[in-house]
């Protein structure tokens, strides 16, 4: 069997070697982008028109605003809101070329005068934002159950309380009877000499009674110092001198009296 010339062996093995070239392009990645305000009254349907005019869109979540009312379906409020562009680079050229720029259109749109705040995240995926919501759903069942466990309990105390003290009263309302009949019971053994007694009782002092009282025992407590500080300090007058002297002679006169009429 002769062997053909042209027939060159690697070139067939290269060729069947080499890859097909659809096949290494790789598969386009999807962006995502991050809307931090969501024009007043736009929904989903709105947003997906706006954004296919750049390119493909894929998923959208616009989380609806809790604090504000929603008036039906039409006019429901959101807070933020992601889309998913099926190429990153559409996400990240909408985000640059469109974020803090108005929203446009006829003079009839009502988003006209209103701007776009758009921020592409890098490195984000759908997944991610799945998490997200997932722990805040988590979070916020966990928030309402602790809020009903706390509400069932302070019932709970409210109930045993008004049972306790509905029991309370019924006690004081039994031994009130009970006292009262002892009371007509012994009246009408004495006769009703006692009826006509007179209770005195005496009142608790206020604060100004007490204050008024240790402020008198104060100024006595003082006068009084004053007075033998004055007793200690002074000198004895001639006066008192001559009233002692007096006295002392009496004393002494008295006593030889005494002593004379012994003799």
């Amino acid at each position: 069997m002769r062997r053909n010339p042209n027939f060159n062996m690697e070139e067939n093995v290269d060729k069947q070697n080499t890859p097909d070239k659809k096949k290494s392009k790789k598969n386009k990645e999807s962006g995502i982008i991050y809307l931090s305000s969501v024009p007043t009254l736009m929904n989903v349907n709105i947003v997906r028109r706006q954004f296919e005019v750049f390119g493909e869109v894929g998923r959208i979540f616009l989380q609806p605003n809790v604090k504000v009312k929603s008036r039906g379906k039409q006019g429901r409020v959101f807070s933020e809101g992601w889309v998913e562009f099926q190429d990153k680079k559409v996400a990240k050229s909408v985000a640059a070329s469109l974020n803090n720029t108005l929203i446009g259109g006829k003079k009839k749109n009502r988003w006209r005068e209103e701007l776009w705040n758009i921020k592409y995240l890098h490195r984000f995926k759908w997944a991610h934002l799945n998490e997200r919501l997932a722990y805040e759903k988590a979070v916020h069942t966990q928030r309402m159950r602790t809020e009903i466990s706390q509400a069932k309990r302070e019932a709970n105390f409210y109930v045993r309380n008004a049972e306790k003290n509905e029991h309370l009263h019924k006690i004081a309302k039994r031994k009130l009877k009970v006292q009262t009949s002892d009371e007509l019971v012994n009246d009408n053994e004495d006769g009703g000499e006692n009826s006509d007694k007179i209770y005195s009782v005496k009142l608790r002092e206020t604060d100004e009674e007490i204050v008024k009282k240790k402020r008198l025992r104060l100024s006595k407590e003082v006068k009084n110092a004053k007075r033998l500080k004055k007793d200690l300090t002074e000198e004895p007058s001639d006066v008192d001198l001559l009233k002692k002297k007096s006295f002392l002679t009496r004393i002494f006169s008295a006593g030889q009296d005494v002593e004379s009429d012994g003799e």
